[in-house]
């Protein structure tokens, strides 16, 4: 008796290199860098595990590789096929995107720093913010160079600066959010049996409000399209 062989669906990651290698072909080295430095700040994957995405690309039909000498090393080319962008371009236009996650180890510091103390929290806040300030630094001169008419792949400007707009609104709101923790937590005599406070109740609030105002706003959103 044969064995049956299941073809799995592309994970997000490959397609995502699939959608990369649809605007030009690159090496091994230069996708996981598009990877990291285009997309890592919404989509971070480990660099292995790109590799392993990459090469389960060509068994599948998606991209084609061929290796090239450079001096006395070898580098693999990926391109993609005819198979893999319909595949990429099928993802958009035929799939439900998936739920909007965030992956922040400070949050979770936060939500458990009644095991620690008040200096441990501090120490989070200032790595938070220390991290969250080179990645702007880094992306700065990105942004610089797009303003003055440049950039990687002028073409496609206006959808970088609608990624590049969100990325800049959730950084800058991370550090907000640590200056708002460390306010609250300057009132604390420490991290553990404080309780509900006057700053906490405000925040707790706040959060009520934001919740309110985004269901009303999809709701009101969804009757006017009801209407149309």
């Amino acid at each position: 008796m044969s064995k049956r062989t299941t073809t799995r669906a592309p994970t997000t990651s490959q397609r995502t290199l699939l959608g990369l290698l649809s605007l030009q072909s690159w090496t091994a080295y230069e996708l996981t860098r598009q990877m990291r430095v285009a997309v890592g700040r919404v989509w971070p994957r480990s660099e292995a595990s790109l590799y392993t995405d990459m090469k389960r690309l060509v068994p599948a039909g998606l991209a084609e590789a061929e290796e090239e000498e450079v001096g006395d090393r070898t580098r693999t080319r990926y391109e993609v096929t005819d198979a893999g962008r319909d595949e990429a371009t099928r993802w958009l236009r035929d799939t439900e995107v998936s739920e909007p996650r965030v992956q922040i180890e400070a949050v979770l510091r936060v939500f458990l720093a009644d095991l620690a103390g008040a200096d441990d929290l501090r120490r989070t806040l200032d790595d938070t913010r220390r991290q969250v300030t080179r990645q702007l630094e880094a992306v700065l001169p990105i942004l610089e160079d797009y303003a003055s008419g440049g950039g990687t792949f002028p073409e496609r400007a206006h959808l970088n600066a609608l990624f590049m707009h969100y990325c800049a609104g959730f950084f800058g709101h991370v550090l907000e959010w640590c200056d708002d923790v460390e306010a609250e937590l300057d009132t604390w005599p420490d991290t553990a049996g404080v309780g509900m406070t006057a700053g906490a109740q405000q925040m707790i609030d706040d959060a009520i409000a934001t919740h309110r105002r985004a269901v009303e706003r999809y709701l009101e959103t969804a009757d006017e399209e009801g209407a149309s």
